[in-house]
């Protein structure tokens, strides 16, 4: 499934947000072994953070080349 590049954005800071939580617990010299267990899943989250990237680069790349129509929402004269 499709989405918007603004939705993707979205995505990404929230994975941009764990990612920075869930670092800051591995550092933590405090942490117990099994907060530093939990917290290895950040990879997952930088594999899901890359395939992001990738999508917005791509989509951002058609829209420059013209192969696809730039998308500002709905088209509704409100008030009208």
């Amino acid at each position: 499934m499709k989405i918007t590049i603004g939705a993707a954005m979205d995505k990404l800071s929230i994975v941009n947000i764990k990612i920075f939580f869930l670092e800051n617990v591995k550092r933590d010299k405090n942490a117990s072994d099994k907060e530093i267990a939990d917290a290895t899943k950040t990879n997952v989250l930088n594999s899901e953070r890359n395939a992001l990237i990738d999508y917005i680069d791509l989509t951002l790349n058609e829209i420059a080349e013209g192969k696809k129509q730039k998308l500002f929402g709905s088209n509704k004269s409100y008030g009208k």
